[in-house]
């Protein structure tokens, strides 16, 4: 599986060349709003998931969204996924709706983005 965890920074050209593996001009990431961090990469969002999942996140805390290179920088972002249907926390939708967590998700991505 081709994922990474970015506790720090990841350039663009790396985050292009992971998403060769998939899907080219896109890639599908997990971002874990309390500690920070980034899973990029995988067929789907649920792979990243379960890789963060694995290394200490709580479901609570990740959100899963797609990084479009076709786009600029400042609304490459998409806030949707299947892990973000949640009804039990208001998130009825496969995109983000709580604003809050969209400028938060949007803060952490970009500052991992070089």
């Amino acid at each position: 599986m081709n994922i990474k965890i970015v506790e720090n920074n990841i350039t663009v050209d790396e985050l292009k060349k992971l998403a060769e593996v998939f899907y080219v001009n896109m890639i599908k990431g997990v971002v874990d709003i309390q500690r920070e961090i980034i899973a990029f990469g995988g067929e789907y969002h649920v792979d990243a998931n379960m890789v963060l999942m694995e290394n200490g996140s709580e479901q609570k805390d990740v959100w899963g969204f797609n990084i479009n290179f076709d786009e600029p920088k400042d609304s490459w972002v998409e806030y949707n996924s299947l892990i973000n249907i949640r009804p039990a926390v208001g998130n009825r939708k496969m995109e983000v709706q709580d604003e809050n967590i969209r400028k938060k998700m949007k803060k952490i991505i970009n500052s991992k983005i070089i």
